[in-house]
């Protein structure tokens, strides 16, 4: 028997409403899930509502309507087609279900049961944070190397809190915005802060590193133009890690990549999903992963949200975000 279900689409550029369906019972290897908190990825769902287009490899021209968003979400189980063992009706679990009351996910597409000292809004954050340890396990950080994260939006935040946890030191962050500086200085997961609008960023650098520049740097602002000072934090061989997702074209000095020379690595379209018995480090592992690092109390995400509001007011809320992003952050729907 089909279950009703509302969730949210954007029918157009900088349209949102709500849409329903009726849910049919999951099949093999699929969870129905009912939605109790979500999380708004304000970079992406952004991008698809404001309707400025970009080309994506192998996908085409973005965004494409209509437009489901959501992907940060947790819930419980309310029922299980075949071969979905272990979870259970009534397991809590982290999942990339979209903003929907109900929504069906696959078994092996990186769910997560949510530990008993995690709270739901928290868990809503293991999506980002499996994407972050994925970026962090392909820029491959090493105890004692300094380490620069331009960028303090969720993914920044998260990035520089993992980097201190790995032993990387210096971590510098990087913003203009000095809200997010503060907060990320709050939190105390970066050893030094810089922004663009009132330091030399690359200067403190070189003087952090004894002129050589940082051993890694993260881009997590996914604006292209934002390389160039990526490049130039970077010391000679050293790697420059892509976290956020460049959507638009911008001029970009490659010298700098050509002469220094730098190893530039994407870090978003390769994290497999499923079981698989070759790669050790896919989705589903690092959203278990990075449970354990909430559930361990060695993550903070609690400080990263900074509203809450009811989800059937959610249609409110992306025009609020469209013009002023950057007095929001971590913004959790209630269900």
């Amino acid at each position: 028997m089909k279950t009703v279900s509302r969730r949210l689409v954007f029918p157009g550029p900088q349209q949102v409403a709500w849409d329903e369906l009726r849910v049919a019972p999951p099949q093999r290897g699929e969870l129905l899930v009912e939605t109790r908190r979500s999380l708004i990825s304000i970079g992406t769902e952004l991008a698809f509502f404001a309707g400025r287009q970009w080309t994506n490899p192998g996908t085409g021209t973005l965004p494409k309507y209509p437009a489901y968003p959501g992907y940060s979400n947790a819930g419980i189980v309310v029922a299980g087609g075949d071969d979905t063992s272990p979870w259970q009706p009534g397991d809590r679990i982290a999942s990339a279900a979209r903003h929907a009351t109900r929504e069906i996910v696959g078994n092996l597409d990186g769910p997560a049961k949510i530990a008993t000292s995690v709270t739901d809004e928290a868990a809503t954050f293991c999506t980002l944070g499996a994407t972050v340890l994925n970026a962090y396990r392909r820029g491959a950080p090493q105890l004692g190397e300094s380490a620069v994260v331009v960028g303090q939006g969720l993914l920044g935040q998260l990035a520089v809190q993992l980097l201190r946890l790995g032993g990387c030191n210096p971590v510098v962050a990087v913003d203009p915005d000095a809200k997010r500086l503060a907060l990320t200085r709050r939190i105390g997961s970066a050893t030094h802060f810089a922004s663009p609008k009132a330091d030399d960023v690359v200067g403190s650098v070189l003087d952090l590193t004894t002129g050589r520049g940082a051993d890694i740097v993260f881009e997590a602002t996914g604006l292209t133009e934002t390389y160039d000072l990526a490049f130039a934090l970077t010391r000679p061989h050293g790697r420059v890690v892509g976290l956020g997702s460049p959507r638009y074209p911008a001029p970009v000095d490659m010298q700098q990549v050509h002469i220094k020379p730098l190893n530039v690595i994407g870090a978003i379209g390769n994290h497999p999903s499923g079981d698989s018995k070759e790669v050790r480090w896919t989705r589903g592992a690092h959203t278990a992963l990075f449970m354990d690092l909430l559930a361990q109390e060695r993550v903070n995400v609690r400080d990263l949200i900074t509203h809450r509001i009811p989800a059937q007011s959610a249609p409110d809320i992306y025009p609020k975000l469209l013009q002023d992003r950057t007095s929001y952050l971590g913004v959790i729907l209630e269900w």
